[in-house]
């Protein structure tokens, strides 16, 4: 198979699937998703901290930090899972303190292309006059949010709110169109949560809302292609504010609760937002009038880590989901149109712990189980989409035989296992994924409401332990890279040793860290790469024990887009034999030559070093394509 180096727009072997929440957004590591924030994440801080920074989830560090356009702003505060939730946290935004949060400008962020942006917010009690107007995402344009796009907006009617998915490209205010605001606003009670979103098509200048009730709402059809938005590099997208000098009086803010906000900088379409809206109504516990066709949540609990595929019809169709969970499900053989298969899970432990609740030839399953939703569009169960294939990563559980894993369906959905047949035939995928393929659908496997999980026939062999929890990479400052893991339980354990790759198939070693031999409590790691790769760098976490065992986590990839190389210049090129690199003397430490195979060719020329220039004699090398790779950077140079 073909190796590229300058990979960036491609990740290893296998490829990964929509990774993204609810299975959309991220697929062989080019993404449209541009914003994540999840309060889980924040999971560290007590109750009642101050939200400095939000980290972006998306991989492009679009991290949500403290204001400092007016003396006046104040971080927003971390509220631990709280009723009403479902057990996830918040961060709360008050009005009265002007608490809000902002996103660095970025070209990937402009409001000049299609954009589709979801989200879970809870109103807080009216606060009076400092809450009214404001949105839940805004960019502005000098201070003035007309010009650029507002998510979520607000305008006070006591006692309750509206709320307005705007796109205010034609220039007016949301409650005072001309056209019947009542068309696309609704009153939002205080206190009750909703799954609110919005998209828009830059190129049509077609617009959809919805809240909670799931159905797709069209507004005024805006006009297509509209440059005419004047924005500068300095605004940022605010998050609970309206900053019109809010210091001098006019203190306009959102006020509530928002545990997760979502932005892609694409259109999605129906099937995806439909996908979407149901991982969060899932995972919030909240109810969708429309399209609430993921109903497990209702029916045991499995509220988390919700994904799925889907067809509305042949142009709005979604059949390759992983979401933020270990299960991947693919190639359907007969999905249809309005036709939907979701999953999630109960939350159980991801070990193979349950030994009773098994077939008579499986000694261990995972304590953990999954359900399934198959149902159409008119919320009707009597829907098959066929075969699929169904993928498991199961990176971090220990050294893995294939033939030792058995998936277990509920056919007769009585809630157990133990009267079950097995189902062997688990390929090794490599990097930790194992497949199952051509499971069938119907009453002979995967359908509406049934349960399914994985276990092992040799608990010796295939313990399936947990002991990685997460592995993290996380953007800071668009200048360095935090690796954060943690670990359940340890044993034997040596150390970790964090690596680092441009094309998600050379690796590198960023830094190494002790472990703590053995142990039975959650632990917390961390550690920087201060020198991460310009544009795309891929991260795994190797742990290795004492006997010189080791495992690999599952691979995490940042996108630093806007750092500056470092590299003034590399001249001639293209060139007959040599080339001279000029830049600062840290980013010419490491010097290296790829050619279009991804191998490293640096062994047949020679370099001459000077501080701040090196002159490389490319004489041996064969006429193409090469990638010249300094410390953090990555250049095309063509040899004649």
């Amino acid at each position: 198979m073909r190796r590229v180096v300058l990979a960036i727009m491609f990740i290893p072997l296998l490829g990964i699937a929509q990774t993204g929440p609810g299975g959309i957004g991220v697929t062989n590591g080019t993404s449209n998703l541009v914003i994540w924030l999840d309060a889980n994440t924040l999971s560290g801080l007590s109750d009642g901290a101050p939200v400095s920074s939000w980290a972006d989830q998306s991989g492009y560090g679009n991290n949500a930090v403290t204001a400092d356009d007016y003396s006046c702003e104040q971080a927003p505060e971390y509220e631990a899972a709280a009723s009403g939730r479902n057990g996830y946290p918040s961060v709360y935004f008050d009005s009265d303190n002007y608490e809000i949060l902002e996103i660095a400008y970025d070209a990937m962020l402009a409001p000049t292309q299609s954009m589709s942006v979801f989200g879970v917010f809870q109103p807080a009690a009216d606060a009076g006059n400092n809450s009214k107007w404001g949105g839940i995402l805004m960019f502005e344009d000098n201070d003035n949010w007309i010009n650029g796009y507002c998510f979520g907006c607000r305008y006070n009617v006591a006692p309750n709110w509206v709320f307005y998915a705007k796109s205010s490209f034609e220039g007016i205010k949301p409650w005072d169109n001309g056209d019947g605001a009542a068309t696309y606003a609704t009153n939002f009670a205080n206190g009750t949560h909703y799954v609110l979103g919005m998209t828009r098509d830059y190129t049509t200048g077609d617009m959809y809302y919805w809240q909670n009730d799931g159905a797709f709402v069209a507004r005024n059809t805006l006009a297509p292609n509209n440059d005419a938005i004047i924005y500068s590099e300095t605004n940022a997208l605010t998050i609970c504010g309206y900053t019109v000098d809010p210091c001098g009086g006019n203190r306009y803010a959102v006020e509530g609760y928002l545990p997760e906000l979502i932005m892609f900088n694409n259109l999605l379409n129906k099937a995806q937002v439909i996908i979407l809206n149901n991982y969060l109504a899932a995972k919030y516990d909240i109810s969708l009038v429309n399209n609430n066709l993921y109903d497990e949540d209702d029916n045991g609990d499995y509220d988390h880590d919700v994904a799925g595929i889907g067809r509305v019809d042949a142009s709005n169709i979604h059949n390759d989901a992983q979401g933020t969970g270990i299960v991947r499900i693919l190639n359907p053989t007969n999905l249809g149109d309005n036709e939907f298969l979701m999953w999630g899970h109960d939350n159980g432990v991801l070990q193979a712990t349950e030994t009773s609740d098994v077939p008579a030839d499986v000694q261990a399953r995972f304590d953990r189980t999954w359900r399934v939703s198959e149902r159409n569009a008119a919320n009707t169960s009597d829907v098959n989409v066929g075969e699929i294939d169904m993928r498991w990563d199961l990176n971090g559980l220990g050294f893995i035989t294939a033939s030792d894993l058995r998936l277990l369906i509920d056919t007769d959905n009585d809630g157990s296992f133990n009267d079950e047949t097995a189902i062997s035939g688990a390929t090794d995928l490599g990097g930790g994924i194992f497949e199952f393929t051509n499971i069938s659908g119907g009453a002979a496997g995967i359908s509406n409401d049934r349960r399914f999980t994985i276990g092992t026939i040799n608990s010796s062999q295939t313990p399936l332990p947990i002991e990685l929890v997460y592995f993290n990479a996380i953007p800071e400052n668009n200048r360095t890279v935090k690796l954060e893991w943690q670990t359940a339980s340890e044993k034997n354990n040596d150390f970790f040793t964090v690596e680092r790759s441009l094309n998600g198939l050379d690796w590198e070693i960023v830094t190494k860290v002790d472990g703590t031999v053995n142990s039975n409590t959650i632990l917390i790691y961390s550690t920087v790469d201060n020198t991460p790769y310009n544009g795309v760098s891929y991260y795994r976490l190797n742990q290795t024990d004492f006997n010189g065992h080791f495992e690999y986590s599952a691979i995490k990839y940042v996108n630093l887009h806007t750092i500056e190389s470092n590299i003034a210049e590399i001249y001639p090129n293209p060139t007959n034999g040599q080339i001279i690199i000029m830049g600062d003397e840290f980013e010419l430490a490491e010097i290296r030559i790829f050619n279009t195979l991804g191998q490293d060719v640096s062994a047949v020329t020679t370099a001459l070093r000077n501080k701040k220039t090196v002159t490389v004699d490319m004489s041996n090398l064969s006429k193409g394509m090469y990638y010249i790779k300094t410390k953090t950077t990555a250049n095309k140079v063509y040899k004649q």
